[in-house]
């Protein structure tokens, strides 16, 4: 079954959901997922009212003997939550372990940030070249570099309505539709603005960065192809956009401990050595001030402790 033949696909494109357009955007893709498997495996279930754990229990079975990841089938059931919710079905669990996803955390303790130096190569390639759009992407890696942001967030921060005072708004693009404010206290944070503000790509609050008339899809297949096109240039890699929030991560860190956090370490002898020298007996106390800073400026939920340990290592 297709289209309006369908119940629940139809019901799918009519649900009035939450979030930015694209958490909204992927819980649709999620949801169709599941009613797609849904209906390979017999079931005729016509309305999200009806969707029962037991319906779930069934796809997530299914989707996990296909191989699926357990980050993958923890996606597709926000998704199907989020469908149901819209629908006021608030019986499917909310715990994954009820549906056998186990809950996975492996932290490597190795740094994923980019190294300043090169982060700063590519922004300089970008700004040197002819093709006037890479200007608008040495921004975006710059706002993600300098104050966190996803990339979705930095394609549709606008400096003219988004900066208040000593305050830098993160509110739209953001995961979860969850806003937060980031603080400007440095000196590069403020060179950035300026640079954003004199460009001459946001002549009004409501514009964002990318060019006028495009899609963000398209917008979002160049900036990753003018951002690898640039550090391949300069001889790396490379640069990974999201290493520039590793990098974020692991300054703010440094920034409230004194001391580096403990993925920039071999061991655990060593991060407690250094963080001893730098802080005394405080060190353990300042490691957890700062996870709580850095999650809040990230856009983590507060109790997601397993996040700030992949971007900051935990021993």
């Amino acid at each position: 079954m297709a289209g309006r033949q369908d119940g629940l696909m139809y019901a799918l494109g009519r649900a009035n959901l939450t979030g930015s357009r694209k958490t909204q955007y992927n819980h649709r893709h999620e949801a169709h997922r599941f009613v797609t498997t849904l209906r390979k495996l017999g079931c005729g279930v016509e309305k999200w009212t009806n969707i029962t754990n037991k319906h779930v229990a069934m796809v997530v079975s299914r989707w996990t003997q296909d191989g699926l990841s357990a980050g993958s089938l923890k996606n597709n059931l926000a998704g199907v939550r989020a469908v149901c919710a819209a629908y006021g079905n608030a019986h499917i669990s909310a715990l994954n372990a009820d549906f056998g996803i186990a809950h996975r955390v492996y932290i490597t303790n190795q740094s994923r940030a980019v190294p300043r130096t090169e982060y700063e190569q590519v922004r300089d390639g970008l700004n040197a070249s002819a093709e006037p759009r890479n200007a608008r992407v040495a921004l975006m890696i710059g706002y993600q570099r300098e104050f966190g942001m996803r990339y979705e967030e930095s394609s549709k921060f606008n400096p003219l309505r988004d900066v208040e005072g000593n305050l830098a708004h993160i509110h739209v693009g953001t995961k979860g539709g969850r806003p937060r404010w980031v603080k400007i206290r440095s000196i590069r944070q403020l060179a950035l603005l300026d640079e954003a503000r004199q460009s001459g790509f946001y002549t009004n609050p409501r514009m964002s960065i990318i060019p006028s008339g495009g899609r963000e899809e398209q917008w979002r297949g160049y900036v990753y192809r003018a951002v690898r096109k640039a550090s391949l240039e300069q001889g790396g890699n490379g640069l990974r956009m999201h290493g520039l929030r590793h990098a974020y991560a692991h300054q703010r860190y440094q920034e409230l401990t004194g001391f580096q956090p403990p993925c920039c370490f071999a061991s655990r002898v060593e991060y407690v050595s250094a963080a001893g020298k730098a802080a005394g007996p405080a060190w353990h106390e300042l490691d957890e001030r700062a996870r709580c800073v850095v999650r809040e400026e990230l856009g983590h939920s507060p109790d997601r402790v397993d996040i700030d340990a992949q971007y900051l290592g935990k021993f």
